[in-house]
């Protein structure tokens, strides 16, 4: 108990500098390390280069979007994929939708048509829609998929850095790694369930972020645990022989059935968890909510009180895990309507890494390659 609580100090403690104690020109050299033209290296090999601090983004990816809004650049987005599942973010029905009617693939002649200073794109985009964007004179900067929390962080920076909002980037990642360090200083040492992470058929394994997610939450991820890279289906057979202690959904998909899954320790003890799909399957900076929701869940007794201590310290009533949202924990087989987003009960019904939220369904028979495009 008494090393916990050291660990929740530590974590609250370090990085803490006194404004006075910052050197005047701080603020100054990070302007100048922030300043334009600038160049990079992205997924496609290609060097990258924006000549000017953009004021026109174009996000081809929901996570995206959403770094974009936390970091306090929403006002320079012009088009993003304007879906069920990023209604959560305040503003974004009033973007261009960026993507086909059926929402699977990019509208390259719409994206030109915005005239944007800059374009962001997943990994699961193809390179020759890429290219074509290019040939429009448009600078598109490509990242590659995120494997874990740290690319995340990465990533937030990256976006930061391209869009001349460094300030905003790195505020938003020292408030991830604050609640990431948190949570993970509570569960060290506690006795990690087994986890499956599941949605029609599917699941994330190795090599995903949301495996980090798990892993960070004192969660032992089973698919990751049977081997299983990247998103892929699970069998019937890796289900039971993994006996998962707790199964977890986004909350566009229903619980998994069958006689495999009725015979958990899961489902005999009725531990299952819903999770906002827009939250845990974005590779955003709110995929920390899902996260504390998780570890309050496996690990309830330390995680709470790390939280208290974490509040007292800060001269907070309280820990607001969802940012603002009105929905309710779907833990213990309730199976509500989890982390309802942003306050507008939108519920979340999409997101990043494994689908396409409603239409998670058609993802699941496309196959895997699909599972990117619409919540990363």
């Amino acid at each position: 108990m008494r090393f916990r609580l050291l660990v929740v100090l530590a974590v609250l403690l370090v990085g803490v500098v006194p404004a006075s104690a910052v050197p005047a020109s701080a603020a100054q050299q990070e302007q100048a390390q922030c300043s334009f033209p600038y160049s990079a290296t992205d997924a496609t090999g290609a060097n990258v280069t924006v000549e000017e601090e953009p004021q026109r983004v174009v996000a081809l990816q929901a996570s995206t979007a959403q770094i974009m809004w936390e970091i306090g650049a929403k006002d320079k987005v012009v088009g993003m994929p304007v879906r069920s599942y990023t209604a959560y973010l305040d503003g974004s029905k009033e973007r261009t939708d960026v993507l086909t009617d059926g929402g699977m693939a990019v509208d390259v002649e719409q994206v030109v048509k915005l005239d944007p200073d800059l374009v962001v794109a997943p990994g699961s985009i193809a390179d020759e829609q890429i290219q074509q964007i290019r040939d429009a004179g448009i600078p598109v900067y490509k990242f590659a998929s995120d494997t874990s929390i740290e690319s995340i962080y990465r990533q937030i920076e990256r976006v930061g850095r391209l869009t001349g909002e460094c300030e905003g980037a790195e505020r938003t990642v020292s408030d991830m790694r604050d609640r990431v360090q948190l949570i993970e200083g509570a569960v060290e040492g506690e006795e990690r369930p087994r986890v499956l992470y599941t949605f029609y058929g599917y699941t994330a394994g190795n090599g995903t972020f949301i495996d980090s997610v798990i892993t960070a939450a004192g969660g032992q991820n089973v698919a990751a645990e049977a081997g299983i890279q990247g998103y892929a289906q699970i069998s019937e057979e890796q289900v039971v022989k993994q006996d998962p202690e707790w199964i977890v959904t986004p909350n566009d998909a229903p619980l998994p059935n069958g006689t495999a899954y009725e015979s958990t320790t899961a489902f005999r003890k009725n531990q299952t968890v819903t999770v906002n799909a827009s939250l845990m399957n974005q590779a955003g900076p709110r995929v920390v909510q899902p996260m504390t929701k998780l570890a309050k869940t496996f690990h309830p007794e330390a995680v709470e009180e790390a939280l208290a201590s974490a509040d007292a310290a800060n001269g907070t009533n309280g820990t607001d895990d969802s940012a603002g949202t009105n929905g309710t924990d779907g833990t213990n087989g309730t199976n509500a309507s989890a982390d309802a987003t942003d306050g507008n009960g939108s519920g979340g019904t999409g997101g990043s890494g494994p689908g396409f939220g409603v239409a998670a369904a058609v993802v699941a028979l496309v196959g895997a390659a699909l599972l990117t495009l619409r919540r990363t």
